[in-house]
């Protein structure tokens, strides 16, 4: 009878408190991104584009990690 294959390298999963707290975290960061650091000034915009899409994506990330964590 051969072994059941086992994989080579174990895939580490984040608990709960894990997702919740990472997702809290990438929350905090896009608000500040958005909030602190987005200029205000028309002729940054350039500039400011980037920064306010990095800003989004982090609180949208960060919302579904919260999501996926807080299920039972």
């Amino acid at each position: 009878m051969a072994a059941p294959a086992t994989p080579s390298r174990s895939r580490r999963r984040l608990t709960k408190n894990q997702k919740i707290g990472l997702g809290l975290l990438l929350t905090l960061v896009g608000l500040l991104l958005l909030t602190v650091l987005f200029p205000t000034s028309p002729a940054s915009l350039r500039y400011a584009l980037p920064l306010g899409a990095v800003g989004i994506l982090a609180l949208w990330i960060g919302g579904i990690l919260m999501g996926i964590g807080s299920r039972s």
